[in-house]
């Protein structure tokens, strides 16, 4: 009896190293578990295509539209979510000249808006928009404004 427990005990703790394990390895590939939600809100651009922040990029989404700036130029437009799936755009831009490299980025986070069709969420509360070839624009939760006093 005595070695059936201890027995049962030991598989009971392997089973849970093997959990541990994976969702460790989940953590470090950076796939953690996609959870449902809500493009509704501010984000900030935390990374495009792996290449890092965006300066200054946020987005505003609201009922149907939504608002930002990638580092130089407002933008606006239209947007819908059902589940996994979204649309962005067509999104009109504002032309104020920038430098060359903020243009350039900008650019980028424009094409890709117009042409995500899926959106991921993240169990840290993340967002990242993909388009059909990959292209991929992480977003993260906006810090609330904090009022001057």
């Amino acid at each position: 009896m005595r070695r059936a427990l201890i027995t049962l005990l030991a598989l009971a703790s392997l089973a849970g190293c093997q959990a541990e394990r994976r969702q460790l390895g989940q953590a470090l590939s950076g796939k953690p578990p996609v959870a449902t939600g809500s493009l509704v809100g501010r984000w900030t651009m935390a990374d495009l295509n792996g290449g890092g922040p965006v300066a200054r990029g946020e987005l505003a989404f609201i009922a149907d539209s939504v608002a930002g700036t990638a580092g130089c130029n407002r933008l606006a437009g239209g947007w819908q979510q059902a589940g996994a799936t979204i649309g962005i755009g067509p999104v009109a831009v504002t032309r104020m000249a920038c430098p060359p490299a903020v243009m350039a980025v900008e650019a980028r986070v424009i094409a890709l808006l117009n042409a995500a069709k899926r959106v991921e969420f993240d169990a840290r509360g993340g967002a990242t928009l993909i388009s059909d070839d990959g292209q991929r624009l992480r977003l993260i939760p906006a810090l609330p404004d904090v009022p001057v006093r």
